[in-house]
């Protein structure tokens, strides 16, 4: 069974989240007939899953098996049946990091099939639950996480988010607080931003990062960077019954 977009993205966090540096840019172009979820294959053997939010911002990783070879992070545009992307491709084997650009045609909430510069075929297959309402209500709660950064882990973390979105993370030498909101978008991801404070704090004490969370069931993925884009965090596990 395919896995579904968040448990591949949570599988790709060290990838995504350190080698950030090479910078794909994400927000700027409108993403048009290529936004949502996306799951396949490509012509390398690799299966591939990609988040591409309405305003274009792009993350991905590609598969083989239980492995996580690669990450993607970028942007992408949908016009009528053309696609396009460009941005950052991290490989996990050798640690590279390579600029590269797709190019190939999609159909609305149905599929996309691009090729790379690099002559790699990509064909890919809309994911409904993307058109599920985020809601302040649906991720109320409590949850038990794993968080990642670049320089360090967390294993079986305590995360609250309020019913108006206030999200606190309590913890021995570094306490996190932030920000849970549904995206203007109204499918299912929603913004996180996330201050740190504390002397044993991956990020440094007052050091912030912002990006996505996504709800799936119970199942709760986050990646999220600094402003520099050179670290960020990776948070995911379960909100609890």
């Amino acid at each position: 069974m395919q896995k579904s977009i968040q448990q591949m993205l949570a599988s790709a966090s060290i990838v995504l989240l350190t080698a950030c540096g090479g910078g794909g840019g994400g927000g700027t172009p409108v993403a048009g007939t290529a936004e949502g979820y996306w799951t396949g294959t490509t012509s390398t053997g690799y299966n591939a899953a990609v988040v591409v939010l309405e305003n274009g911002e792009t993350w991905g990783l590609y598969t083989s098996g239980n492995i996580v070879y690669g990450a993607l992070y970028g942007t992408s545009t949908g016009t009528g049946n053309t696609f396009s992307a460009s941005g950052s491709d991290f490989n996990l084997l050798n640690w590279a990091v390579s600029q590269g650009s797709l190019s190939g045609t999609v159909v609305p909430q149905s599929t996309i099939r691009a090729t790379s510069n690099y002559g790699t075929t990509v064909n890919l297959t809309y994911s409904n639950s993307y058109n599920t309402p985020a809601t302040q209500a649906a991720i109320a709660g409590t949850y038990t996480v794993k968080g990642i950064s670049a320089t360090g882990s967390a294993d079986n973390v305590a995360m609250t988010i309020s019913s108006t979105g206030v999200l606190s993370v309590p913890g021995v030498g570094c306490n996190a607080a932030g920000t849970v909101t549904p995206r203007s978008s109204g499918k299912n991801v929603y913004n996180i931003s996330v201050t740190f404070t504390g002397n044993n704090c991956a990020l440094g004490n007052g050091g912030t990062a912002s990006g996505i969370f996504i709800l799936d069931g119970t199942l709760a993925t986050s990646l999220a960077l600094t402003p520099n884009k050179q670290d960020g965090f990776i948070a995911f596990g379960r909100k609890n019954s």
